[in-house]
Parts: structure tokens; C-alpha cells; sequence
């Protein structure tokens, strides 16, 4: 009988790992970009292009990318190319980089099949103990078997 449990608690584990729930499989693309988009000062060159090539398999195709940051200013990327150019720009330039996203609410839509994450990035560089603190909003598409990015956009807010 108790074998019986176990094997039924494992099929139930297993069942969730290779199904998770949209909201579960978002939420791990959220921390999967803030683990790819994180350098450590002792990363090399090649660590630098494998995080690269990562954090675009992140992204859709067609994804967009609308920022309004202070002290950097506006601007848009719009496609895999150009968030790849600044991506391996950002990443050459960069001693470190620590990125966080904080607060992450998922709403899967109604379709099931595309989900929006509002949360707060928390970005520090080098190794500064300052970081700064920004609003952000991600839209997320199913695309196959994986949710990728379709958009990201800073969120204005009162200052």
C-alpha cells in the first residue's frame, strides 16, 4: 500500500514537471531571463556569447522591446536582430551585472495560450551596492511547447 503512494506521489511530481501550468512555465521564463541577463565579473568571452544566445532564444521572433529609463533615455528594439546587437553590446561593456525581478504577477489569458507579467526589475552594475528600481511589463506568447517574449515595456510611474 505504501508502495502504491509512493508511486502515485511520483507519477503526480513527474506529471508537473514535464506539464506545468502556464503560470509555472512563465514564471520560469521570468527567472530564466534574470538568470541569463546576470554577469558575474569573471565571466568570459565565451560565457558572455552563451548568455547571449540564451537570452534571444528567450524571445519571439517578432519580439519588441519599449524603454523609458532614467538617466539612459527613450528607445525601442524591435525584432531578434536588434535586441541581439544591443544584448551583445550591453554584455561586452558590462563588468557585472546583477538583474532581479521582484514582485512578479502572471495573468494567463483566457486563450491559455499568451500571458502578460507585471513585476519590478532591480538592476545593480558592477560592483556597485546601488541598483536601480524599474516597473516593467512583459507580454508572453505560447509558441509550441515554450512561452516566449513578445514584448517588454518600462511602465511609467509617478517619480
Amino acid at each position: 500500500m505504501a508502495g502504491l503512494a509512493v508511486l502515485g506521489g511520483l507519477g503526480i511530481w513527474l506529471w508537473l514537471v514535464l506539464f506545468p501550468s502556464p503560470e509555472q512555465a512563465v514564471r520560469k521564463q521570468v527567472a530564466d531571463l534574470a538568470a541569463t541577463a546576470t554577469l558575474r565579473p569573471n565571466d568570459g568571452a565565451i560565457t558572455r556569447a552563451g548568455k547571449v544566445s540564451s537570452l534571444i532564444g528567450l524571445f519571439a521572433t517578432n519580439a519588441d522591446i519599449s524603454y523609458d529609463l532614467p538617466g539612459v533615455g527613450a528607445g525601442a528594439l524591435s525584432g531578434r536582430d536588434e535586441i541581439r546587437e544591443a544584448a551583445v553590446g550591453g554584455f561586452t561593456r558590462a563588468t557585472a551585472l546583477t538583474v532581479q525581478f521582484l514582485d512578479a504577477t502572471v495573468r494567463v489569458g483566457a486563450d491559455r495560450q499568451s500571458a502578460v507579467v507585471s513585476c519590478t526589475a532591480r538592476v545593480s552594475a558592477g560592483d556597485s551596492r546601488d541598483f536601480g528600481i524599474q516597473e516593467m511589463r512583459f507580454q508572453f506568447q505560447k509558441v509550441d511547447r515554450d512561452w516566449l517574449i513578445t514584448r517588454v515595456e518600462t511602465v511609467k510611474t509617478l517619480r
